[in-house]
């Protein structure tokens, strides 16, 4: 029988969220766990994020918020052109990682390969490249996926001599390890924090909604298993201490809270 694998996404420095989350899956004796990315940024506690999943040998793959920490947020000319309380954020969060924890994450892999039965499926963050294809990365409006077949370019005009050290680092180390995106049966991925299932060219394509920012005062993480040789992928919503987190909130200042805070709150 094939092993249930758990996949989060997008924690986003939202420890009780991620202690509830992983709870449950201990609960449920699934042993293999797949971080999407994005495990820090937006929230109030990065290092103890971080410290959790290198704790419970979760593979995390890197997200935006990891390559701003990696990188430098002065790498991202969007960030101050366009969201400066996330570039303060970001510079906010690494000084709240130890030297130990920015070096596990210069080890962690951009995308990950998986076999479930004869299933080949990539795991990313995104399926184009978050170090340096901005104008794919954006772009998605959460109904057509035809982006994401486009080869990563440098085409965006944000792009600048302070990312070439990122253009070189997706270089060295390409997305998928270089294999294009139909080489795959399906693409699973977080970073929109909102799910959808698409199909297209004869691939499954799954955004994954944020485990740390669902909006609906609930945590939720994936089980992906084969069933008669087909791909299931269930939802799980689990609640957690959100009366912590908002006191927590309250008493702690730091840059773009106020986002974060939109993220968590139910509208």
């Amino acid at each position: 029988m094939q092993e249930k694998i758990a996949l989060i996404s997008d924690v986003h420095a939202n420890l009780e969220a991620l202690k509830a989350v992983l709870m449950d899956i201990k609960k449920h004796n699934i042993k293999i766990i797949y971080s999407l990315g994005d495990i820090i940024g937006l929230g109030n506690r990065p290092s103890e994020c971080l410290k959790l999943i290198i704790e419970n040998n979760i593979i995390n793959i890197l997200g935006n918020a990891e390559e701003y920490v990696i990188f430098g947020a002065d790498s991202f000319d969007y960030l101050k052109k366009y969201n400066i309380a996330r570039y303060y954020n970001a510079i906010w969060t690494k000084e709240k990682l130890t030297s130990d924890q920015i070096c596990a994450l210069q080890r962690m892999p951009h995308s990950i390969d998986i076999e479930i039965g004869n299933q080949k499926i990539a795991l990313c963050h995104f399926p184009i490249d978050v170090r340096y294809d901005y104008s794919g990365v954006w772009k998605y409006n959460g109904e057509d996926v035809s982006s994401f077949f486009e080869t990563n370019t440098q085409k965006d005009v944000r792009f600048s001599n302070y990312q070439i050290p990122l253009l070189i680092s997706s270089k060295n180390d390409p997305l998928f390890g270089g294999k294009r995106i139909d080489e795959y049966n399906c693409i699973i991925y977080g970073h929109y924090h909102f799910f959808r299932k698409h199909i297209k060219n004869n691939i499954i394509f799954y955004s994954l909604n944020g485990t740390g920012v669902a909006i609906d005062k609930q945590a939720i993480y994936y089980v992906l298993e084969n069933v008669n040789n087909r791909i299931i992928l269930t939802e799980n919503k689990v609640d957690y201490d959100y009366k912590k987190l908002h006191y927590e909130l309250n008493n702690t200042d730091y840059p773009n809270k106020e986002t974060f805070e939109k993220y968590i709150k139910k509208l």
